[in-house]
């Protein structure tokens, strides 16, 4: 692409048009729904105004940046040649760069690095309350549950089994399960870097993602947390790739000599990396079900290539999700989470229209009170955050009642709610604000400060290569960025910049369906959230953004040969 006075202006059609007025709706309901506490001091009709113009102004906006960004070769043909030159510099796409494996070999090398100081300094893990748990089950210490995924608990029994079996030693084989995480995570941030340089970002651009995925301290943090989100991220990531890849097809899959590269594969090949990805999404988080039914969904409607292997892998990533979590699992002994557990929105809806004075018959309150001891609802209802009283019904209260009339309740929430849409509104925006809200009225807990809990293995924290008051300044250093993060962002910022690039995306006529699982992902939060603002639920939004952007925003990039 050259800067030429002679290109046309595209001006946008009315689909282009068309496209933007979703989002710019979207918008306007993240500003006033998420400031609820403020909305209700305003009437109706000022809430409404302020819907439509915020409305407009998001259009406006979305409008000017497509405009922009499709004509921006055009309109800096209109500059001075001095001005056009240094343009060229910033906006002109480069050639796509070829795929050397040795170039992902270094960005992996340099995020292991970035890495390694979190290892050394809270060797061998940091340890939470659900690792002690699903280390409790491994070694058959606690009943095994699905409650964690159950996937990511044998994964944690292999490492376990073989590191005793090499050291005799559960310390370090925990730290060599970390280890192994870590590296997962390194190996894959470091292929998202490879990415982004073999399509021809500029450096300046290549720099920001590499200070992104490499030396932001939480993503060194959760690369040694032992946990399921280091995991199921990574596989996330992979996803969408693939998920980009196979709705490409063999468009834009070579190197500049024309071979296939470490990006580009035979639709057979892309087609098995689909399913192997998309397996370990919906096994490695209870909601990567409904994140890979949604894309899939999106796919069969959206696709119109390679049909027959985009059918056939669809339908085997659902038949061994399905296998695991009934024959296989019922076959493990392993029990499924309570019922309680993923009822956190019907709770909360109900249990608000009660505490707000909404409209609830007396045989209404008669089945909640069967469940949960309303006269204590004061000492357990949070309207942020579900874990108090999911906890509250599990130790006083009644859940299996739930389960045996799960009809009953059902009518229960739907009746109670055509009488009380608003409180079951407020229930849910409470509940769900931080996903979307720029603000919000407490902080993020990117990471505990409590980085190695009580454990009945005798594991404790066993500090390398640093010292005492190196740690003590690394524990400064990351309860300051943590601060720092919740002046400057949000998870509601995650999902406002997913959202404008996807619009580009879509303004520019560019294939989006690698945004579909990031959206799928955030959709799952809105309906079933327990906390209403957890960092490590939209981890996979956060660090997909680099990837995202690139196509939504970044340019077209031509190859060395001219394809």
């Amino acid at each position: 692409m050259e800067w030429n006075r002679d290109m046309k202006i595209q001006r946008p059609t009315r689909r282009k048009l068309l496209l933007l007025v979703p989002f710019a709706v979207c918008y306007a309901c993240f500003v006033v729904l998420g400031d609820w506490q403020g909305s209700v001091d305003y009437s109706n009709a000022q809430n409404l105004g302020r819907l439509v113009l915020w409305a407009a102004g998001s259009f406006a906006v979305l409008l000017a940046a497509g405009f922009l960004l499709e004509n921006r070769a055009a309109l800096v043909g209109f500059l001075p040649s001095g001005v056009q030159a240094a343009c060229r510099r910033v906006f002109l796409p480069g050639k796509k760069r070829q795929g050397h494996w040795w170039i992902w070999l270094l960005f992996f090398l340099l995020c292991l690095l970035c890495y390694l100081p979190y290892f050394f300094m809270y060797y061998p893990t940091w340890f939470n309350n659900d690792a002690v748990w699903q280390m409790e089950q491994a070694l058959g210490m606690a009943a095994k549950s699905n409650h964690h995924p159950y996937f990511h608990t044998l994964i944690i029994k292999v490492f376990l089994t073989v590191g005793y079996g090499l050291f005799h030693d559960y310390t370090a084989a925990v730290a060599l399960y970390t280890f192994c995480q870590m590296a997962l995570t390194a190996a894959v941030f470091g292929f998202c870097l490879y990415l982004l340089y073999r399509r021809g970002t500029k450096i300046p651009g290549l720099v920001l993602a590499v200070f992104f995925y490499a030396f932001l301290p939480v993503n060194g943090m959760f690369s040694i947390c032992m946990g399921k989100d280091a995991w199921f991220t990574a596989a996330f990531l992979l996803f969408v790739w693939a998920l980009h890849h196979c709705a490409e097809g063999r468009e834009g899959l070579h190197n500049a000599d024309g071979q296939m590269g470490l990006c580009g594969m035979s639709g057979r090949r892309r087609w098995l990396w689909f399913f192997v990805t998309g397996v370990l999404v919906c096994l490695l988080r209870s909601n990567g079900i409904f994140v890979f039914l949604g894309t899939a969904v999106v796919l069969v409607f959206s696709q119109r290539k390679e049909r027959k292997r985009m059918y056939t892998s669809v339908a085997a990533v659902l038949f061994c999700s399905f296998l695991w979590r009934g024959p296989i699992l019922t076959a493990l002994q392993v029990q499924p989470p309570d019922t309680i557990e993923s009822l956190t929105m019907p709770v909360q809806h109900l249990l608000c229209a009660y505490a707000r004075g909404g409209n609830l018959t007396a045989e209404e309150v008669e089945m909640l009170e069967t469940v949960v001891p309303l006269e204590q609802i004061d000492a357990y209802y949070n309207p942020y955050l579900f874990d108090m009283t999911k906890n509250y019904i599990r130790e006083n209260g009644n859940q299996q009642v739930i389960a045996e009339n799960k009809g009953a309740y059902a009518k229960l929430w739907l009746h109670v709610g055509l009488r009380n849409p608003m409180l079951y509104l407020e229930a849910e925006i409470r509940q769900t604000a931080g996903y979307y809200a720029l603000h919000i009225p407490h902080d993020q807990i990117l990471y505990s400060e409590y980085f190695m809990v009580d454990n009945p293995f005798g594991i404790e924290n066993e500090r390398k290569v640093f010292s005492y008051d190196a740690s003590l300044a690394m524990g400064e250093f990351l309860q300051w960025f943590q601060a720092f993060y919740n002046r400057v962002w949000s998870l509601g910022m995650n999902t406002w910049l997913l959202l404008f690039a996807l619009a580009c995306a879509l303004y520019r006529g560019r294939r989006a369906i690698a945004f579909v699982p990031c959206v799928m992902l955030l959709g799952s939060l809105l309906l079933a959230t327990p906390v209403y603002n957890e960092f490590r639920y939209a981890y996979g939004v956060f660090v997909a953004l680099p990837l995202l952007f690139g196509l939504g925003v970044g340019e077209e990039r031509a190859n060395a040969a001219g394809h």
